[in-house]
């Protein structure tokens, strides 16, 4: 019998604990059932991205090193041993998704308080009066920079399907652990931090900051349309007789900022082994912290915090194995 690992525990023990909270107090029954079936395509998707990844590295090292190193690569990987823990690895990834999301969407129930203005304080007294959103906004004045930032704020998605495929796929089983422990700590760590200091973010709160790029970024406009949207459905101020049908997918929360996160958490994780790699990944996840400004998504402070939080997961995945 497989000994259960720590981070396995503790994203199931935070799957039932956030479902056990929202029951207790969100005022919007969850439907269970419904919710864990609807999680099953996150499980298989994850399945997919890890087998994507491991044709990748087969792929290119039949490239590099002939194919003698590639059936190697692939015997071992595909051993049943290593299957099973590729398996482990994509149900921690579903997992941890479900209680992250569904703990996000229902924070306006579980803590309704905002620190929006605290967090617009705090910004201007560290940046000396600057206010980094209008800042962002106001240095690079050219739509077409807009519009290419709104187009790059949607594919953060792409860059952690790529990163679960190329670092699970990792042949030690020792750099797959420790991926998917800091990978664990992550975004639990990130979700109960929102729930600590719960944000709407600039785009809600100080629209004005922002104003001049929004129109040349419909692609965000319309997420945060949408997922205002399901926010009022959650508090209520959608109206009472309105059903409530919730996406997962659809929670607001901005500190800290997780788009930063987990980019920086990446680069941290390939700092030694995969140099250019990290280097990568140190660069779009800068692009993404000034986008998140631009877009009216975060204030600085919470791509700050997402900086510490990738840091301190990668630490706790190093403790991992």
């Amino acid at each position: 019998m497989p000994r259960i690992r720590w981070y396995e525990a503790a994203a199931l023990a935070n799957a039932v604990l956030v479902v056990a909270l929202i029951r207790g107090r969100g005022g919007v029954p969850l439907d269970v059932g419904g919710s864990v079936r609807a999680q099953v395509p996150m499980l298989l998707l994850a399945a997919a991205l890890l087998l994507a990844g491991a044709g990748l590295r087969a792929l290119l090292l039949a490239l590099r090193g002939g194919t003698a190193r590639a059936r190697l690569y692939i015997r071992r990987i595909f051993a049943p041993a290593s299957l099973v823990d590729l398996l482990r690895l994509a149900a921690v990834v579903a997992v941890v998704s479900y209680g992250y999301s569904w703990l996000k969407v229902f924070l306006p129930r579980l803590h309704p308080v905002l620190f929006d203005p605290l967090l617009a304080a705090l910004d201007e007294k560290l940046h000396l009066g600057v206010n980094p959103v209008r800042f962002a906004v106001e240095v690079f004045p050219f739509p077409a920079f807009w519009r290419f930032l709104d187009v790059y704020y949607a594919g953060f998605f792409a860059t952690m399907l790529f990163a679960v495929g190329w670092l699970g796929s990792a042949l030690s089983r020792r750099d797959r652990t420790r991926f998917a422990a800091g990978f664990a700590v992550l975004w639990i760590g990130g979700a109960w931090w929102y729930l600590a200091t719960p944000a709407m973010g600039p785009c809600y709160a100080f629209p004005g900051d922002g104003a001049a790029a929004q129109p040349h970024l419909p692609l965000q406009a319309n997420t945060q349309r949408l997922l205002l949207m399901q926010y009022r459905a959650v508090t209520g101020a959608a109206g009472p007789d309105r059903a409530v049908s919730l996406n997962a997918a659809f929670g607001i929360a901005a500190m800290p900022s997780l788009h930063v996160a987990a980019q920086a958490f990446v680069a941290f994780v390939a700092r030694k082994r995969q140099p250019r790699l990290a280097f990568a990944f140190a660069l779009i996840a800068a692009l993404t912290f000034f986008g998140s400004l631009a877009t009216g998504w975060h204030y600085a402070v919470d791509g700050y915090a997402g900086i510490l939080l990738g840091w301190l997961a990668h630490r706790a995945g190093l403790r991992s194995a």
